[in-house]
């Protein structure tokens, strides 16, 4: 059985990059609302590949667990002046472990979900907290992912491309000042990406998946389905 046609998506690839570089922006609260942000709208997008809606809360449930809108929170003021105080002056560090940790967790969880909502196993034919706990079981069972060790050895390979692609990131929050909503926010990432450097850094990556043999996408399916129908 091949790979999912998901697999190398720009679609799965640039949100699992965009996820990576959030453990990389040096503003506390920020950096992991901003994370919870890209792995709901990764879900989202998945679930539409499908002409699926899920409801909101299920997207916090598959994309990101349960946690605080820290968008509304935003709104109402609540975080606005620390987040638009800490944005004046930033230092970008490199820490490419955490980047590609993050990045690969992003892409084996969307590519799960994918594999899940194609067979049906999404609400309301099943509980979202059912699909997402089948999801982390099936990756705790995978603790040597070969997907883990493609993303960090592009990553590490690309250090120049991560770095400017942050840094292009982050000018990008600074000028909104912590007061955008998601919408701008999604604007903001494709104007950050003028000079090509992210696309480029995404299409390492997209490499470097490519190499992964498509029996061990298959290998992970099954697990997945198995615990699914079994309910465990």
């Amino acid at each position: 059985m091949p790979r999912r046609e998901i697999a190398t998506s720009t679609l799965l690839i640039g949100h699992s990059v965009l996820v990576g570089l959030t453990p990389l922006v040096p503003v506390p609260l920020l950096d992991d609302r901003l994370r919870a942000y890209f792995e709901r709208r990764l879900a989202r997008e998945i679930a539409a590949r499908h002409g699926l809606t899920l409801g909101e809360d299920d997207l916090r449930v598959v994309g990101e667990g349960p946690g605080q809108d820290f968008w509304a929170e935003l709104r109402r003021g609540a975080l606005l002046l620390p987040v638009r105080l800490l944005l004046r002056k930033v230092f970008l560090v490199l820490n490419v472990k955490r980047a590609s940790d993050a990045a690969s967790t992003t892409y084996n969880r969307g590519y799960l979900l994918d594999v899940a909502l194609a067979a049906k196993e999404h609400p309301p034919h099943r509980r979202a907290e059912d699909v997402r706990a089948a999801i982390d079981a099936t990756l705790v069972d995978t603790p040597h992912s070969p997907i883990a060790t493609a993303v960090r050895l592009s990553f590490e390979g690309s250090k120049a491309l991560l770095r400017q692609a942050l840094s292009a990131f982050v000018a990008v929050l600074k000028r909104l000042g912590g007061a955008a909503d998601e919408v701008d926010l999604a604007r903001a990432v494709r104007e950050s990406d003028e000079g090509g450097v992210f696309a480029a850094l995404v299409d390492r990556v997209r490499e470097a998946v490519a190499s992964v043999p498509a029996s061990h996408f298959q290998a992970l399916e099954e697990r997945l389905l198995a615990r699914l129908r079994s309910g465990d």
